[in-house]
């Protein structure tokens, strides 16, 4: 709470004895003291789309979490997007299952219930169970729902899936590089429609989009912005680099995030002049990618030592720093293996 710089909690009475060591004031919403006193008017508010919706705390080449301030406006043009995309209707069952510190949560909340379908809270820790999964897909007729690619390859396997998932009309898939190979699965044992969108969270959830279908290079890629977004791959120089080359990936247009909570510093060497539009900004995004002839976009890998995993982003200098803390270690190295961190360590002499 100290590092969000909350000014109140909302929460309930038996979480009391928890909340010991709050920096700000507690309201239990369960209180009926609590509101006893209250109007029960709507409150007058002041509120424009350049207002914060939500802060999303990721990782930092530091080892600081990072506040990612995303406005309104950003949300509000994600959402009415994905409505014109998959026309979501009172039919439609939704299944929310993202932890809420991924911003994924935000729209499996918000969109069905903007749009008068069914919204389905997964129990706790519910999206790692693909056996509880299944069972709740049938149960409650669930008709879309979101996987992270490493999650999704689990989900998939086994050839239960498709009769158990008739109801599923869409999965949306985000947060990792999706594999031509888990397209294929997804397709071939669940036969149902596979969209790959991507996003940092230093935007409102997602920039781009690619209806998944095969492709004779085998490669899936993160296809084309959202509505009212612009992309740009940019040389280190900062000018547009030929269709086919490769270059950084800057982000700009109406979903971009306000900055880091807190940080001026940071927010000033990621959110960068917009080099084409005088006022605006473009976010510097650290993935390598490059524009193919169709104008779809493919993304390469990171420009930088980060790497994701089950969706988290996590920065291998970050681990290493604290490894080479220890009095018993040299030095440390980090590597990724099949969706897991290794550490290989020199010990310090004499340990």
């Amino acid at each position: 709470m100290t590092l969000t710089g909350a000014a109140l909690l909302l929460t309930e009475r038996s979480l009391a004895a928890e909340l010991s060591d709050l920096a700000c004031p507690a309201v239990f919403i369960d209180d009926e003291k609590t509101f006893a006193r209250e109007s029960g008017e709507n409150l007058e508010h002041e509120s424009t789309p350049g207002n914060l919706a939500y802060v999303i705390y990721t990782s930092g080449s530091t080892g600081q979490p990072k506040g990612a301030m995303n406005r309104h406006a950003g949300l509000s043009n994600r959402l009415q997007w994905m409505q014109q995309a998959y026309q979501l209707t009172g039919a439609d069952h939704v299944m929310q299952k993202t932890p809420y510190t991924f911003d994924v949560s935000v729209w499996e909340l918000l969109w069905p219930l903007q749009t008068g379908a069914r919204l389905v809270l997964a129990a706790p820790d519910g999206h790692r169970d693909r056996d509880y999964l299944l069972r709740e897909i049938e149960r409650q007729e669930i008709t879309l729902l979101h996987f992270v690619p490493s999650m999704l390859k689990v989900f998939v396997a086994g050839p239960e899936v498709g009769e158990r998932c008739r109801s599923v009309r869409c999965i949306v898939s985000s947060g990792e590089a999706l594999s031509a190979e888990l397209q294929k699965e997804v397709h071939d044992r669940v036969g149902t429609r596979l969209e790959n969108l991507y996003g940092p969270t230093e935007a409102a959830i997602d920039v781009t989009v690619w209806s998944c279908e095969a492709r004779t290079d085998g490669k899936v890629p993160i296809g084309k912005p959202i509505s009212n977004t612009e992309l740009f791959v940019l040389d280190g120089a900062q000018e547009l680099v030929p269709v086919g080359v490769k270059g950084e990936l800057y982000l700009g247009g109406a979903g971009l995030a306000r900055g880091y909570l807190g940080r001026p510093d940071l927010t000033a060497e990621k959110f960068v002049p917009h080099p084409y539009s005088t006022g605006a900004r473009l976010y510097r995004t650290g993935d390598v990618v490059r524009y193919l002839a169709d104008g779809n976009v493919e993304y390469l890998g990171r420009a930088d030592s980060q790497v994701k995993i089950r969706g988290f982003r996590i920065e291998l200098g970050e681990v290493e720093a604290v490894l080479n803390e220890h009095e018993g270690i040299g030095q440390a190295v980090i590597v990724v293996k099949e969706q897991r961190l290794v550490a290989y360590v020199v010990p310090q002499n004499g340990s």
